[in-house]
């Protein structure tokens, strides 16, 4: 039997995390599924990786994490990094990314402290039962038995849902978040994009959101940063159900739509043309094909009724939700907080300890999810 001090288990941002702010006088073991260290990071911000932001705030997750954010914060991240050497920058919307513009940056700065901190490292190993004796955790992996004094859970996802329950732990159920939705579209509308709209998400109880930003229609549904920060409002309550609402002008009121079409009929134009110059033409078919309407009238001939209906489906481009694509960068739901000390241990299993993904935390894009996984890894690390 191999045993350690401490054992995390995943070796993602926030167990690497954990394990370097662990006191170097225990030994320290990460057992992870990937064949590197920390090697989910290569993927995250389009494989630039966005670090975390430098507006976090505890308004962006799904409640209030200030009291963690207090212990380890967005600033202090940056200083940890410029450390161990990675230089980053902030984009106009305050994203933090390497200087490198790659992800990888990130993840070798992270195996090259762990690897100069002696920290064990078990790659491609699965650990398939967690039992617990007097003394210590007993782990049952791919490739043998550990054992361990403290246990700290850093995985994502739904791999350690038996675990938990076999422990006795607390959690709300796991589904995608930040991710794509499936909705009832016209095929015509594939791979058209947005920019600069409003877009409002409904869920089935009622819920409402709206975030402004770019839209891209997929065959089957819509994607984008807005459209992954709305899936939140479904992910959140389980149920990809719902509506939603794309305003094409913003920052036009009503009547000013309105008036710009009414001026636009002096065009003089066949209506299947008439929204050419506003709209890429894709959604000027959307909009006509909505309404029983002749399309080789001129310009001249729309009614006010027409202009009225016209101007609706641009306020108010309507889409329902349907389901979810499997291609979410989080999850939402995991271990309860309430169930979870400020260090994040558990409350019923002393000495077992959860961090980054698998706590019911998560928050929109732009770094927020990542600097969960610092915070909560840099809180635990320095509780073990």
């Amino acid at each position: 039997m191999n045993y350690s001090d401490v054992i995390i288990i995943g070796g993602g941002a926030s167990g690497s995390f954990c394990a370097l702010f662990a006191s170097k006088n225990q030994k320290i073991t990460i057992i992870d599924n990937q064949n590197k260290i920390a090697k989910k990071i290569l993927v995250t911000g389009n494989g630039r990786c966005n670090l975390t932001n430098k507006t976090i705030s505890y308004e962006n997750y799904n409640q209030n994490i200030q009291p963690y954010l207090n212990k380890f914060n967005a600033n202090q991240t940056l200083d940890f990094f410029k450390s161990i050497g990675l230089e980053t920058y902030f984009d106009e919307q305050g994203r933090v990314y390497p200087l490198s513009n790659s992800a990888k940056s990130v993840q070798e700065v992270l195996q090259n402290q762990i690897e100069k901190r002696n920290i064990d490292v078990k790659l491609e190993t699965e650990v398939t039962n967690i039992t617990k004796n007097e003394d210590n955790f007993i782990l049952e992996t791919t490739k043998g038995i550990f054992s361990c004094k403290k246990l700290v859970v850093a995985t994502g996802g739904n791999s350690m849902l038996k675990t938990l329950k076999n422990l006795n732990i607390n959690y709300k159920t796991f589904s995608p978040s930040l991710v794509s939705l499936k909705t009832k579209i016209s095929k015509n509308l594939a791979n058209v994009k947005l920019s600069n709209v409003k877009v409002t998400a409904t869920n089935t109880f009622g819920q409402s959101k709206s975030d402004f930003g770019e839209v891209l229609f997929k065959e089957s549904g819509l994607s984008g940063i807005c459209i992954f920060n709305l899936s939140t409002i479904y992910s959140r309550v389980k149920n990809f159900k719902g509506l939603i609402s794309i305003d094409l002008l913003p920052n036009l009121s009503y009547e000013e739509v309105y008036n710009l079409l009414f001026q636009r009929r002096q065009l003089k134009i066949n209506i299947n043309r008439f929204f050419d110059g506003l709209f890429v033409r894709e959604i000027g078919y959307e909009i006509l094909n909505r309404i029983k309407i002749d399309e080789n009238r001129s310009s001249m001939a729309l009614s006010s009724n027409e202009l009225h209906y016209f101007t609706k489906q641009i306020k108010n481009l309507q889409f329902d939700v349907v389901d979810c694509y499997q291609n979410n960068q989080v999850f939402s739901g995991g271990v309860n907080l309430e169930d979870l000390t400020l260090n994040l241990e558990s409350k019923k299993n002393k000495n077992l300890f959860f961090c980054g993904e698998i706590c019911d935390v998560d928050g929109i894009c732009g770094g927020y999810n990542l600097q969960w996984a610092w915070t909560s890894g840099k809180i635990v690390g320095e509780a073990l």
